[in-house]
């Protein structure tokens, strides 16, 4: 019975061991989750994303919160109504208004196109 009894004061040694390890990853879990909501209300500030407009007409600068279900803006400088399109399809390079500081298709490059 002592065999048993050593065995069993082991395992509830082992237990403890166990608890107290998960509750120091807890606590640091804890930790991580409160700086990676920290970080994210950073990034985000509450209110979606921004998203960086030049206007095709008269080159103004201005920032609108991104909206997928606006299908158009107003330029707040010259008041002409920019279409915008959310999708993900590339522009053609015929349709490239050269404005966008997005796509990375516009002006001249010595690179092949191969590479």
């Amino acid at each position: 019975m002592g065999d048993l009894s050593q065995q069993i004061e082991k395992l509830l040694k082992e237990i403890k061991e166990i608890k107290e390890s998960q509750n120091e990853i807890n606590k640091k879990m804890e930790k991580m989750q409160q700086v990676i909501d920290h970080i994210e209300s950073d990034i985000y500030s509450g209110e979606g994303f921004d998203f960086e407009i030049v206007c095709p007409y008269c080159e103004q600068e201005f920032v609108i919160d991104m909206d997928e279900t606006k299908k158009e803006v107003e330029c707040p400088e010259c008041k002409n109504i920019i279409e915008l399109d959310w999708s993900s399809e590339d522009l053609e390079e015929s349709e490239c208004s050269g404005h966008c500081h997005g796509c990375l298709g516009c002006g001249d490059s010595d690179e092949d196109d191969d590479m």
